[in-house]
């Protein structure tokens, strides 16, 4: 199983909205057997820097990050993922959120991300992770792109989740609820 630090970005000021997206993932990913940790940015204003350093000091398999859109959210992804990338260790980074869906293809490039989730990423997350341990094709998991070169892929859509009963409530205690 896979060991996954989920960023939560700083919002810039000291107004808050619990990261309900973050925490229905790491729900689904935790009941696949995954280990989840959160990097809360939100909470503690962190540098990027510090993001850098943590990364480089802990093993993780995968990060992940979720964008939900706005200017403000796009610069801070950009930072985010420039301090992602430069980090010694650097872990599979995968992007999520109504942000990179649109327009995927920008984002794996501006970013380098490896893999946008596109979509609801509840399925989509357990599924890539279990193809990737697997060795499976990411070409076979719907809800996804990714570069192959030069070239991007983006695979079938995935349709959106029916009955939303089957998905795990969220990883409340993985959060500071106080907070």
């Amino acid at each position: 199983m896979f060991r996954i630090l989920l960023v939560i970005p700083s919002n810039g000021s000291y107004i808050h909205v619990f990261p309900m997206g973050a925490a229905y993932i790491a729900s689904a990913l935790r009941n696949a057997g995954h280990k989840v940790v959160i990097y809360n940015q939100d909470q503690y204003h962190y540098l990027e820097s510090h993001l850098t350093e943590y990364l480089d000091q802990n093993h993780f398999d995968i990060v992940g990050l979720g964008i939900q859109g706005g200017y403000y959210q796009y610069k801070k992804l950009l930072s985010i993922s420039n301090a992602i990338n430069k980090c010694s260790r650097r872990p599979i980074y995968i992007l999520g959120g109504h942000c990179a869906s649109p327009e995927p293809e920008y984002f794996l490039r501006k970013t380098h991300v490896d893999i946008v989730v596109i979509g609801e990423g509840e399925k989509t997350i357990v599924e890539l992770l279990w193809a990737i341990q697997n060795g499976y094709h990411l070409s076979d998991i719907d809800g996804l792109a990714f570069m192959q070169g030069d070239k991007c892929i983006i695979t079938k859509k995935r349709e959106p989740i029916a009955d939303l009963d089957t998905i795990p409530y969220p990883a409340w205690d993985l959060f500071p609820m106080d907070y």
